[in-house]
C-alpha cells in the first residue's frame, strides 16, 4: 500500500468514526422554517373566510370578488404545505423505537392546546361531563381544528413504510413513476371533471379512494427532497407559472360556478378539497418557491427556526383567538356586502395569528424546559 492509499485509508475511517461538525447557523437554509411559518400564517387567513360566514350567505356577484378568491385559494395551500414539508424532513426515517417516541412531542401539543380550548369554553358556558370531556380528546373535538393531529397521527404510522417504498426505487424514473401513480390515484382520478355543471358533466376516471390525498403530498415532499430543484432562474420561473395558472383556474372555476348557483353562493364542486390537482399543483409550486431560501443573518436564522417550531401550535391554538375575536369583528363590522368586511381583513387575522404564536411560544419554552429536567433527571438515575 502506498503512503497516499495510506492516507486516504485513514481519512475514510476518520469520516466514518468522527460526527461531522454543525453547520454554522448562517448557513442552514431557512426555507422550509419559512414555509411553515408561512403554512400557519394561511392558517389562519383561510379561518377568515370560515369565521365571517362567506361559504354561507355571501353572493357572490362580479369581478370584485376575484381578489377575495385568489388569497383564499392561496390560504387554501396551509395544509398541503404542512404534508408537503413532512415528506421533505421525514424521508429518510427507518422503523425504530426512536422513531415513534418522536410522536411524544405532538401528543403533548395536542393535549396541552386541547385543554386550553376546553377551558376557554368552559369559561363562555360551554358544560361538559366527564364522559363528554374523556371523548373530547379521543375524537379530536375540544379544538375544532385538530382534525389535523387524527390525520398527523395515521400519516406518522406509515411513514417508515412509505419511506420503503420510495427509497427501495432504484431510479428517477421509478420515483416518477410512483408520484405519477398517487396523483393520479388520490388526486386526479376523484376530481377531475370535464365540464362545470354537475348536471351533465363528464368524469372519465374511477373514484374510490379520496381520504389518502396526504400520501400524494408526503411523496412530493420526499421527491423534492431526492430531487432537488435547481437553483436556477428557470425552476423558479416554472414553479411561479404553474402556481399561477392553478390559481388562476381555481379562481375562474368558483367564481363560474358561484355564479351560476342559486343565489350566487359560494360553490366549487370538486376543487373545494385538499386532494384536487389544481391545489397540489399550486401546493407543489409555492413549496419550490420558498424551500430553498438562505439568509446570512444569524439572528434572523435562529429567530425563524424558533418561530417555525410553533406552527402546529399555532395552527392549533388559532382555534382559541377565532372563538375569542370574531365575535366582536363580526358585530363591529355588520355588513351584508362581504367585501366591507373583507376591507377590514388586516383588523383580525395578524391579532388571531401573533396571539396564537404567543401562547404557542410559551407552551413550546414550557415543555422544552420539563424536556431538559426530565433528561437531566434521567442522567442523574442511570
Amino acid at each position: 500500500m502506498t503512503l497516499t492509499e495510506t492516507n486516504q485509508t485513514n481519512e475514510a475511517k476518520v469520516s466514518e468514526t468522527e460526527v461531522p461538525p454543525k453547520k454554522p447557523a448562517a448557513n442552514r437554509s431557512s426555507g422550509i422554517d419559512i414555509i411553515k411559518i408561512f403554512a400557519a400564517m394561511m392558517v389562519v387567513t383561510v379561518h377568515f373566510y370560515l369565521n365571517t360566514a362567506f361559504y354561507a350567505v355571501v353572493p357572490i356577484t362580479d369581478t370584485s370578488f376575484i381578489p377575495p378568491i385568489i388569497l383564499l385559494w392561496v390560504a387554501y395551500t396551509c395544509v398541503p404545505l404542512f404534508m408537503i414539508t413532512t415528506g421533505y424532513l421525514m424521508k429518510n426515517k427507518t422503523l425504530s423505537g426512536k422513531f415513534y417516541l418522536g410522536i411524544v412531542k405532538v401528543v403533548v401539543f395536542y393535549i396541552a392546546v386541547s385543554t386550553i380550548c376546553l377551558l376557554y369554553k368552559t369559561k363562555h358556558g360551554a358544560e361538559y361531563t366527564a364522559w363528554e370531556i374523556v371523548r373530547g380528546y379521543l375524537r379530536f373535538s375540544h379544538c375544532d381544528y385538530a382534525w389535523y393531529v387524527e390525520q398527523y397521527f395515521v400519516m406518522f404510522l406509515l411513514i417508515p413504510f412509505l419511506n420503503l417504498a420510495f427509497n427501495g426505487l432504484k431510479s428517477k424514473k421509478q420515483h416518477i413513476a410512483l408520484l405519477a401513480t398517487v396523483i393520479f390515484l388520490f388526486s386526479v382520478s376523484s376530481t377531475f371533471y370535464i365540464g362545470f355543471d354537475p348536471s351533465d358533466q363528464i368524469k372519465p376516471f374511477p373514484e374510490f379512494i379520496t381520504k389518502a390525498y396526504p400520501v400524494v403530498y408526503y411523496y412530493i415532499g420526499c421527491f423534492l427532497r431526492q430531487y432537488p430543484p435547481k437553483k436556477k432562474l428557470l425552476t423558479k420561473l416554472v414553479a411561479l407559472a404553474v402556481t399561477a395558472a392553478a390559481l388562476t383556474f381555481l379562481t375562474y372555476s368558483l367564481y363560474t360556478q358561484s355564479k351560476a348557483n342559486e343565489n350566487q353562493y359560494f360553490r366549487s364542486y370538486h376543487f373545494f378539497e385538499y386532494n384536487s390537482y389544481p391545489v397540489v399543483a399550486a401546493s407543489a409550486g409555492i413549496f419550490v418557491l420558498l424551500h430553498d431560501i438562505k439568509f446570512k443573518n444569524k439572528i434572523l436564522v435562529k429567530v425563524l427556526s424558533i418561530i417555525a417550531q410553533t406552527s402546529l401550535l399555532t395552527y392549533l391554538m388559532s382555534r382559541v383567538f377565532d372563538l375569542k375575536y370574531y365575535d366582536a369583528f363580526v358585530n363591529k363590522y355588520v355588513y351584508t356586502d362581504f367585501l366591507l368586511r373583507f376591507r377590514h381583513i388586516y383588523e383580525i387575522v395578524p391579532k388571531v395569528y401573533f396571539m396564537s404564536l404567543l401562547w404557542s411560544l410559551v407552551i413550546l419554552a414550557v415543555y422544552t424546559a420539563i424536556e431538559k429536567l426530565i433528561k437531566l433527571i434521567g442522567k442523574k438515575i442511570f
